[in-house]
């Protein structure tokens, strides 16, 4: 393995850069101890409305790697606009990991986020072998929090999604498993989830010794089939706030309204299935494989499926709050790509919906079809960006938006000393990067002195 760069310099970040959210602290804290460099991080979450500085996840990331790797910490509370983090000079130096990690956090912040601040450095770490123990173990890291939590990476979406993508562009094997839903609207609930992280085999061609992750190499290909799930209650589905006034007062509903007998999950399964069957047709071909036509059969535009759509979960939740909906988009290429709505999240967009209204909708059947509305929009837009596709000169990334920003520290970390040339079928065009992307590539290249 080549030898690690020796530049020991203190990175300053100000966190106001770009997105300036808590994404650009996690990837310099894994940085910083993967490498060695101390940093220091000013204006923390900067462009945050409401409260800004380090939240308890941070804080929960941050404790562990300076207690694994000995480093140094200032600022490192609950709040905090400014952070210095200083790892001893032989970071870089194998260390040996504990093969059983528990993590507690004190509210239902994403376990997700804790995560991805973690994995790196364990996966850098993960394949370090003593005297007593000459074979390289597992890792597991058991978190406790929030699973389903606005503006992170649920559970589902990093089971179905974000694990067979890492498993794609090359990373060990990473397993995911749900012990327990933690939600962060409603009542409390504090979730429990634990990862299984595979030793990573050393890279002889980068620095780090992490495998390359080029995602030039990689066409998107076409849409094969889609996956949904559903999280909701089985309460009856209520459809308007005189229903629910009626309700109250222990009135009847006529015999032929179906929200009698319909659940807020059977509304929401019936919808999103009927919405995508819609929708999808209107894809191009150069986009969706669309399954062969029956000329026997009598055509049905209401059921009519294009490809296949599948009920992949469907779960029952206890609360009117714990609604989520994702959907998942396999491609021909064998990536993954998902788009979800969690009840809670994203009140600008409601409120744009509702023409500028204040407030959210508040009875069952409005809150419901917004979420599958939002939903479908969003994967609708992620397979097909007419804007973009019409002018576009490179090509669409293999994983969708929020995907992408995930593996930009890989790519820089596996990056080689000698480039190799991408197949020839075109490059990514970074008009579809988010700001997210463009954060995590700006940290790592302030960091790791890599070249886009």
């Amino acid at each position: 393995m080549s030898s690690s760069p020796t530049r020991k310099q203190r990175i300053h970040l100000d966190g106001r850069t770009l997105e300036g959210g808590g994404q650009l602290v996690r990837i310099a804290l894994a940085l910083s101890t993967i490498t060695g460099q101390p940093i220091t991080i000013d204006h923390i979450r900067g462009n945050r409305t409401g409260k800004k500085g380090l939240k308890a996840s941070h804080l929960a990331a941050i404790k562990y790697l300076a207690d694994v790797s000995r480093s140094a910490v200032s600022g490192a509370e609950v709040g905090s606009s400014s952070l210095t983090y200083h790892p001893p000079p032989d970071a870089e130096t194998c260390v040996r990991q504990r093969q059983e990690i528990n993590i507690c956090l004190p509210t239902a912040g994403a376990i997700s986020l804790v995560f991805q601040a973690l994995y790196p450095y364990l996966l850098h770490t993960g394949n370090c072998i003593s005297d007593e123990e000459p074979q390289p173990q597992p890792v597991r890291v058991s978190i406790t929090g929030g699973t389903n939590v606005s503006f992170s990476p649920s559970y589902d979406y990093i089971s179905q999604v974000l694990v067979p993508n890492f498993a794609r562009v090359g990373l060990p094997p990473l397993a995911v498993h749900l012990e327990k839903r933690g939600w962060a609207t409603g009542p409390f609930s504090l979730g429990k989830v634990t990862f299984v992280i595979q030793p990573m085999g050393k890279s002889q061609e980068s620095p780090y010794g992490f495998p390359p992750v080029d995602l030039d190499r990689y066409p998107r290909g076409k849409i094969t089939q889609v996956d949904v799930t559903v999280l909701a209650p089985d309460t009856l589905l209520f459809g308007g706030s005189d229903q629910h006034a009626d309700r109250k007062k222990g009135k009847s509903q006529t015999s032929d309204d179906t929200s009698q007998t319909t659940t807020i999950r059977q509304f929401i399964e019936y919808e999103i299935m009927r919405m995508l069957r819609n929708r999808l047709r209107r894809i191009p071909s150069s986009i969706v494989r669309r399954a062969k036509a029956d000329p026997t059969a009598a055509r049905s535009d209401e059921n009519d499926e294009i490809l296949p759509i599948n009920l992949h979960t469907s779960e029952r939740t206890q609360h009117r709050s714990h609604i989520y909906i994702l959907i998942v988009a396999h491609t021909s290429n064998g990536f993954k790509l998902g788009r979800d709505a969690l009840f809670g999240a994203h009140r600008e967009d409601s409120q744009r919906k509702t023409g500028g209204r204040k407030g959210r909708p508040t009875d069952d059947r409005s809150v419901a079809t917004e979420l599958v509305e939002r939903c479908v929009d969003d994967f609708v837009h992620e397979l097909y960006d007419l804007g973009l596709e019409s002018t576009s000169e490179g090509r669409q990334p293999c994983v969708d938006e929020h995907m992408r920003d995930q593996l930009v520290i890989f790519e820089a970390l596996g990056k080689s000393t000698s480039k190799c040339e991408a197949d020839g079928k075109g490059k990514e065009d970074e008009r579809y990067y988010s700001l997210h992307t463009q954060t995590a590539r700006w940290v790592c290249g302030q960091m790791l002195d890599v070249e886009w």
